[in-house]
């Protein structure tokens, strides 16, 4: 009865915009990531200006050519204080002056010095305001008036790009029928767009997230594109909505440059007329970055797509009975709805006797390490750590206050249960069910997303307790957390278990009585909902309330 969930148009190669080739060239030699730091120039959120009202701290080890806005961003990410305001900019002697709104601010700034940020030692000091009111009085007017006259032409460069992009999305996407694509195809060519500068992304980006919230595909062919770098940003914007990507005819070489869309959730990719499709075993290499994807160049990803591997296959959700199942699923669609709001309500579902323990590994890429990481660091009771046996302990949370006390510290969370795996089985020997998920979640504070997988031991609430008030139909024993960074899961093929004899004509017995259908049309339906009862049911009363069953279905 319930049909498939549309999941996006199939992409369409070598659409797009206003014809023509691309002009000019553009190296295919990757850049590195901690390289790409010191070779754009941006200054997106602040005037160059920098007011003497403002206090501001002293950055040295950095180049001239230090991203300033990512800097920027990664100083709030690191001191965990995401609202910092900084007030301008100023590059002397060697050093760069940032302007920072809220003198309050300044001690967890400087509480930074000797970190590392692209591969390079950088050293954080507070600036005198006198030296830096001297220094200005000495500088030469001509050489303030060329940095304004050239700060001003990047603004006004900008601005025209932005109103480029705005225009052609008005023009090609909002004004058109199909609101499923956005094409931004041949732009480099017909626009004079550059598509290898993460400010191009960043104002492509946000149009789309603003304007185009029905599209899941979108087309940048023919656009001399060298480098996927920009799409590590993408997360930052609302756009899961879109999971399709063209990149016909550009000149992307380097199979790594993939891992710059390994946030994205992805369904159809397209590199045909790109260098990267002369790599050997290239569609092997695209199938082991995004085990989930769909289709590749056009054409769908089979098992021959995939590199052999001695590890046994994922699994599917594995329950040892429908009931149990049906049990842990209510249970976690609640709990993870509270735990991902103000988190109040939980604490009924914990007793004075209930254990919750957590452990993290932290990311070792060359990425630097962002979010709420010292949170996860300070609570990880990973005994492969050297620890004490009083900080074991410490780390053992009991009862249902220290419990809450934890999570209230805990960084705010965006859970996605439906792309989750999901096990239930009783403990042995006992009754208590064992519940294990794994799945990753958001923290939307910073928009980092996690992997974790949490293990919860659960018994009945009982009667008249406050957990049964509270609406629980079951209390936490024992509790286990462990958060990692994110790795996509691979897909996993649903297998549907079938009953066996007995248990079928048991259900069909059960189901025949309780919609009045005769056994043999009980079967059909039980079978055409994978002898899922609740799905058999929703489809018997969506067909019995559109009178699309014959009466000689049913038993007179």
């Amino acid at each position: 009865m319930s049909g498939n969930k549309k999941r996006g148009v199939r992409i369409v190669r070598g659409g797009g915009g206003g014809g023509g080739r691309p002009r000019g060239g553009g190296g295919g030699a990757r850049q590195a990531a901690t390289r790409n730091r010191f070779q754009v120039v941006t200054n997106r959120n602040t005037s160059d200006s920098m007011s003497d009202e403002y206090s501001r701290i002293c950055i040295s080890g950095l180049p001239k050519t230090v991203d300033r806005n990512d800097l920027m961003e990664y100083l709030k990410l690191k001191s965990f204080k995401p609202g910092i305001n900084f007030k301008g900019y100023e590059f002397r002697n060697g050093n760069l002056f940032l302007g920072v709104e809220n003198t309050e601010d300044i001690p967890s700034l400087i509480g930074l010095s000797g970190i590392r940020y692209g591969g390079v030692k950088v050293s954080i000091s507070q600036e005198d305001k006198n030296s830096v009111r001297q220094n200005r009085q000495n500088k030469p007017t001509q050489r303030g008036q060329i940095r304004t006259f050239t700060n001003n032409t990047d603004k006004i460069s900008n601005t025209k790009q932005l109103k480029s992009i705005e225009d052609h999305v008005n023009s090609s996407y909002v004004d058109n029928a199909n609101q499923e694509v956005v094409d931004f195809s041949y732009l480099h060519s017909t626009k004079d767009i550059n598509f290898n500068d993460i400010k191009t992304f960043r104002q492509i980006f946000r149009v789309i997230s603003e304007k185009c919230l029905k599209a899941n595909t979108v087309s940048f062919s023919h656009n001399n594109i060298t480098t996927l770098a920009p799409f590590r940003f993408m997360i930052k914007y609302s756009l899961d909505h879109v999971i399709n990507f063209n990149f016909d005819s550009n000149k992307i070489s380097d199979i790594n440059e993939l891992d710059c869309l390994s946030d994205l959730t992805l369904r159809e990719l397209v590199f045909t007329n790109n260098p990267i499709c002369q790599i050997p075993n290239y569609r092997m290499e695209v199938a082991r970055k995004f085990p989930d994807l769909k289709f590749l160049d056009g054409k769908e990803i089979g098992p021959e797509d995939f590199p052999p591997s001695p590890i046994p296959p994922l699994r599917p959700n594995y329950c040892d009975s429908p009931d149990r199942q049906q049990f842990a699923y209510k249970f976690l669609e609640r709990f993870f709805k509270i735990f991902d709001g103000t988190r109040e309500d939980i604490i009924k579902a914990y007793t004075d006797e209930s254990k919750f323990s957590m452990t993290y590994v932290a990311d070792s890429g060359s990425l630097p390490m962002r979010g709420s990481n010292k949170v996860y660091q300070r609570s990880n009771r990973n005994f492969k750590k050297p620890m004490d046996a009083v900080k074991k302990t410490q780390l053992l949370f009991s009862g249902y206050d220290n419990i809450y006390n934890f999570f209230k510290l805990y960084p705010k969370t965006q859970h996605a249960l439906s792309s989750s795996i999901i096990d239930s089985f009783l403990a042995p020997g006992t009754q208590l069910l064992t519940v294990i998920i794994h799945g990753h979640f958001l923290e939307p504070t910073f928009n980092i997303k996690r992997s974790f997988d949490r293990t919860f031991v659960l018994a009945p609430a009982p009667p008249g307790s406050d957990a049964a008030k509270g609406g629980w139909e079951a209390i936490v024993l024992n509790e286990q957390l462990n958060v990692r960074p994110y790795l996509r899961l691979p897909r996993v093929e649903p297998v549907v278990s079938q009953p066996s004899s007995a248990e079928q004509e048991a259900i069909i017995n059960e189901f025949s009585a309780y919609t009045k259908l005769k056994p043999e049309f009980a079967k059909e339906c039980l079978n055409m909902s994978g002898w899922d009862k609740n799905k058999a049911l929703e489809t018997f009363s969506n067909l019995k309330a559109n009178n699309q069953i014959p009466q000689d279905y049913l038993i007179q």
